[in-house]
């Protein structure tokens, strides 16, 4: 049994964390961050996530090292400014058990890994309803 839990543990490796930051301006009326993150098979559900706090979960990659999740963010009055993008994909030669840390500001959307250096990478944009 020990062997066994081995070498699932070597197969599925150590979880990633996912943590998405509303980092929004807590002066505007509508500082709420909605949150919707998917893969091919599970949906995380719809989250509003507060000025200051934080959504996260782990992501486990699968046994076909296919993981993909996106996610979509959206604020302001009737949350038409949004964006949706890739927040973690299985890259080969990444440790695993790493943190991928998103962060929604006025001014775009911020990533970094592993306490590394944070840098923007994507503007708001329109959203449909």
């Amino acid at each position: 049994i020990f062997y066994g839990l081995c070498i699932i543990g070597n197969v599925y490796g150590r979880a990633n964390k996912l943590h998405i930051w509303n980092d929004l301006d807590p002066n505007q009326k509508h500082s709420d961050l909605f949150v919707q993150c998917k893969s091919g098979k599970a949906d995380m559900g719809k989250h509003y996530v507060k000025y200051g706090k934080i959504y996260q979960f782990d992501i486990r990659d699968n046994f076909w090292k296919t993981t993909l999740f996106w996610c979509t963010f959206r604020h302001g009055p009737d949350y038409r400014t949004g964006q949706q993008f890739d927040v973690y994909e299985y890259k080969p030669g990444v440790a695993q058990g790493g943190t991928y840390e998103w962060t929604a500001r006025e001014d775009g959307i911020y990533f970094r890994l592993n306490q590394g250096t944070i840098h923007k990478v994507h503007n708001w944009k329109p959203m449909p309803p």
